[in-house]
């Protein structure tokens, strides 16, 4: 299984949310995301992709930068932020 791109953006004071373009099942990257919440599904026709967006609230900060640093996100994910300006 190879890294699946992923944007990632700060919703709120504690939510983020991840958007996915894969062909990997939706089941096994909810077994990667454990306590993520998919609530938006798409498909790219050219590509034969599934887009996923996914979202998590954290505690803190601290626990998101954890997360966003962990090893098996990092093999899983080419992370990338979204900016809104």
């Amino acid at each position: 299984m190879g890294r699946i791109k992923g944007n990632y953006w700060k919703v709120e004071e504690s939510r983020y949310k991840l958007q996915l373009r894969t062909r990997i099942e939706q089941e096994k990257i909810e077994e990667a995301l454990p306590g993520w919440e998919c609530v938006s599904y798409g498909y790219v026709p050219n590509t034969s992709e599934d887009i996923y967006i996914f979202q998590k609230d954290f505690k803190t900060d601290f626990d998101w930068t954890n997360f966003l640093n962990s090893d098996s996100v990092n093999q899983l994910i080419e992370m990338k932020e979204i900016v809104n300006e």
